[in-house]
């Protein structure tokens, strides 16, 4: 019986890659892009993730055409950098929108009708610095922080309805999302030292598809986890269990700046 996914930001990266490994493993792949995708192994649609209404209608289109929708990929997003009070407000707004509202929203709009048919996962794509803020990251590191918090809480309240929520937190992985990260104004030398090295952390990081593989691994679960890294710094989510607050903080500054 094959088996239906919706995914967010499915046109590049990390969600291209996870539409493709899907599609290998007999899924039938929905794609929601902001971009336009040439390929014809699934469909897309070009849509903004902020987009309410359009969101809506897709997802329902989707669920009327197939009768059921399996597993949904909150996956669309974008970087920030630079110091908070260098950048711009509409920025750190649109940031939010995307990659924090957007999320929440779209949760609840799937998570509605996975809950009345009572199955589905649902996987959010998320951050290693969710749990470790990243200096000259901090609007960026905040909205990864909510996804975390939101995918906790509402796995709690679809639970009993036999519907998961999940999070996947890679590490640095090669991407074009470094090259599309919006930056503040940086006219100081220890924030564009920092940035060049997130930027070079992130040029020589994973493959997508290790994360792809990862969140189609979660989707063939029948009780999948809530939280899974991928990646570098994974030591230190053990470790964050031990050590103070001050001292984590202070191991990231020394390995970003």
């Amino acid at each position: 019986m094959k088996k239906i996914v919706i995914i967010t930001g499915a046109n590049s990266g990390i969600g291209l890659a996870t539409a493709k490994r899907f599609i290998s493993k007999g899924y039938t792949v929905y794609g929601i892009s902001k971009g336009e995708y040439e390929g014809n192994d699934f469909v897309n649609y070009n849509a903004d993730v902020n987009d309410d209404a359009r969101m809506q209608e897709i997802i329902q289109e989707v669920f009327e055409k197939e009768g059921k929708i399996n597993v949904f990929v909150n996956n669309a997003g974008f970087g920030l950098g630079g110091e908070l009070v260098e950048t711009k407000a509409e920025d750190i707004q649109r940031l939010f929108s995307t990659n924090l509202t957007a999320v929440a929203v779209n949760t609840a709009l799937v998570g509605k009708i996975m809950k009345s048919q009572r199955h589905g996962k649902i996987i959010n794509t998320c951050s290693l610095s969710a749990l470790f803020p990243l200096p000259y990251q901090s609007a960026y590191s905040a909205s990864k922080a909510g996804i975390e918090v939101l995918s906790r809480t509402t796995r709690g309240e679809l639970k009993p309805y036999g519907v998961y929520v999940s999070t996947v937190l890679p590490g640095d992985v090669k991407t074009g999302f470094t090259d599309a990260r919006v930056k503040g104004k940086i006219d100081d030398k220890k924030v564009d030292k920092s940035m060049q090295k997130f930027e070079k952390y992130e040029r020589q990081g994973m493959s997508p598809d290790k994360v792809a593989k990862k969140i189609v691994s979660l989707a063939g679960k029948k009780r999948p986890a809530p939280r899974v890294s991928v990646g570098s710094l994974k030591l230190l989510i053990i470790l964050q269990k031990t050590l103070p607050i001050r001292f984590l903080d202070w191991l990231i500054r020394k390995i970003y700046c």
